[in-house]
């Protein structure tokens, strides 16, 4: 399967949710974090007398870029647990974290996206899943 087709394929014809379930349960996680994922699964919208599940695309698009980006999701995950690490030293930390943190989280995972863009097309993946999301929720 082609890299560009990727959101084209998950937006057409996502994954059941019971393999969506499934590829949740195997991931590395939390408990509380896969119920919370688990709950996104639920998520729906109402366009034009058409009911959307929203959530489950969108935990597709993300699971399947996890696979497909992971330098991506690592520079998020490093970074967000360095902005953690920063806002809880005494005294500094309340006044670092609220402006650090959310620029070291940045800087990693555009460092992270950079890396995977060298060897694939993320943002083309990213552009054209918002432009179906955007079509769909406009749509009559």
């Amino acid at each position: 399967m082609s890299k560009v087709v990727v959101a084209d394929a998950v937006w057409t014809n996502p994954p059941t949710r019971r393999d969506l379930q499934n590829r949740l349960e195997r991931l590395p996680l939390s408990a509380d974090a896969k119920v919370l994922m688990a709950q996104l699964l639920d998520t729906t919208v109402d366009v034009a007398g058409r009911i959307m599940e929203v959530g489950r695309r969108i935990l597709s698009f993300v699971l399947e870029m996890m696979k497909r980006h992971p330098a991506t999701a690592l520079g998020a995950i490093v970074g967000l647990t360095v902005t953690m690490l920063v806002g809880s030293v005494p005294l500094l930390g309340v006044v670092l974290g609220p402006v650090v943190g959310p620029l070291l989280t940045a800087f990693m995972i555009s460092q992270g996206a950079l890396t995977d863009m060298r060897n694939s097309s993320l943002g083309q993946q990213i552009e054209l899943f918002g432009t179906r999301l955007d079509a769909a929720l406009t749509r009559d």
